[in-house]
């Protein structure tokens, strides 16, 4: 076994783990998913809504992977790569890299730090689609584009889209935390009609070029921010004509404001997702511990600054949402 040094990172309070190393370096395939849950784990474990585990590779870029807190692979957490490549950046002391994961590549790049003096990224996602190979809804045509599904809502209207992981996004009046739990859980037990799961977004816009979205993540929950879930729900307003692709729209989540917008090369759209990606500390466990059964035992180097700035950025925002007339939960 070995020794797992582990950074515990945010983006917009989506908190996710960065393991130094492939997961194979430090667990069997078996062990993985139990590893995965001791290590998320929030009582007894380092606390996380996922974990990325990064190596560098030799040709100056990254390898990443994504594992949900329930201990099943993503493909995409797009607010952990914003804090994974944050510490890439801050390794390498470069401006721009590039991890891999599966078989996409995303470009980090460094950005201007919030008013408040936070640290932010972008991140270049995979491209949006709307007519993916693998259905997101069973039995239907596609682009599945604004349409009304019993087995989602008896009475709201969704877009399905691929980035790479599966979106379901609804664009809402008015945010009901309650009728989102409620929808999302009725995609997650539904495997027949939805036979990926999904990540389910309700959207309500705030102004012109500002919007509120919140995500039920598939094997994480109700979280404060979904990274991709913001990408999708974003690039769900420009299909159904509300935003245009390339305009810099404010999102605002439960756990802080980012920006998306989309790149355009002919018919295919590339998100970017550019906010904070603050560090909140650094740890080391030793592998085998975490496939015992003691709680996790590990000494932590925390970064007060850091944390201290993005609160004054997560006070704002949560201030606009309440005179918004949105009052989500929080932490």
């Amino acid at each position: 076994m070995s020794h797992l040094k582990v950074a515990k990172a945010h983006g917009s309070r989506n908190v996710i783990l960065v393991a130094d190393g492939a997961p194979d370096d430090h667990f069997a395939a078996a062990d993985l998913p139990r590893a995965v849950q001791r290590l998320c784990a929030w009582k007894d474990g380092f606390g996380s809504d996922g974990i990325y585990f990064v190596k560098d590779a030799d040709d100056g870029t990254a390898n990443a992977w994504f594992f949900n807190p329930d201990g099943s692979p993503s493909l995409l957490c797009g607010n952990g790569m914003r804090a994974a490549g944050r510490l890439l950046l801050d390794r390498h002391q470069a401006d721009r890299t590039v991890l891999r994961a599966g078989p996409y590549a995303f470009t980090v790049r460094a950005a201007e730090s919030a008013a408040q003096g936070v640290r932010q990224v972008a991140v270049e996602l995979p491209a949006v689609d709307f007519t993916p190979h693998e259905p997101i809804v069973a039995g239907v045509a596609w682009p599945y584009v604004d349409q009304v599904n019993p087995a989602y809502s008896p009475q709201r209207a969704v877009t399905a889209l691929a980035l790479p992981n599966s979106h379901l996004v609804t664009v809402v009046d008015s945010y009901d935390e309650d009728e989102l739990i409620a929808t999302g859980s009725r995609v997650a037990d539904d495997s027949a009609n939805f036979p990926l799961g999904a990540n389910v977004s309700f959207v309500q816009q705030l102004g012109e070029d500002e919007v509120f979205v919140r995500t039920l993540e598939r094997g994480a929950g109700l979280t404060e921010s979904c990274g991709s879930g913001v990408s999708a729900s974003r690039a769900a307003l420009s299909r159904l004509g509300l935003v245009d692709p390339d305009a810099h729209v404010l999102v605002r989540n439960p756990g802080g404001p980012s920006h998306s917008w989309l790149q355009q090369t002919g018919n295919v759209w590339q998100p970017v997702l550019e906010g904070n990606a603050t560090v909140i500390s650094r740890a080391e466990v030793d592998a085998a511990d975490v496939l015992g059964v003691a709680p996790l035992d590990f000494a932590v180097e925390s970064f007060p600054d850091e944390i201290e700035a993005f609160d004054a950025l997560f006070q704002d925002n949560l201030k606009t949402l309440r005179g918004a007339g949105i009052n989500p939960a929080v932490a």
